[in-house]
């Protein structure tokens, strides 16, 4: 009896891996959203954000956006945005994601916009790089002056 319950430990030891979705042999998961597409009017009060949610017990381990013009920059654990209307929306851990928001944006800065976060999934003990791509179009508010 006892070697039959060995027996069953030790086939359930090697397939759990599987059961949570995560092959045994790989500690990152490669995962990609589907496009977004938005349209927005430009406002100086009225920020537009975008962003990858994760759960509150995952932790965020990195997260980068990527400009329309190919250019890739650092949002967390380091803010090495360009100082703009772009900027990383900060939360206390652990409620921290990859998001970014877009105050008083231009209309010259519409385009697709990519964001990549890298969570650490901390019960099934594993990592996952998650990439999203976000068209986005600003449009001139009547309400508000146009750009000098």
């Amino acid at each position: 009896m006892t070697a039959k319950f060995l027996i069953l430990f030790v086939v359930a030891a090697a397939v759990a891996p599987g059961f949570a979705g995560v092959p045994a042999s790989r500690n990152l998961v490669e995962i990609t959203l589907a496009d977004q597409y938005h349209t927005f009017i430009t406002n100086p009060l009225i920020a537009k954000t975008i962003g990858i949610p994760k759960s509150f017990l995952d932790t965020l381990e990195s997260c980068h956006i990527l400009y329309p013009d190919n250019q890739l920059y650092e949002a967390f654990p380091l803010n090495r945005l360009p100082e703009g209307p772009v900027t990383f929306l900060e939360a206390v851990q652990p409620f921290t994601s990859c998001a970014v928001g877009f105050l008083g944006a231009s209309v010259s800065m519409s385009g697709t916009y990519q964001l990549v976060s890298t969570v650490r999934h901390n019960a099934e003990n594993y990592s996952s790089r998650t990439m999203q791509r976000f068209h986005l179009t600003f449009v001139q508010s009547e309400l508000w002056p146009k750009e000098a």
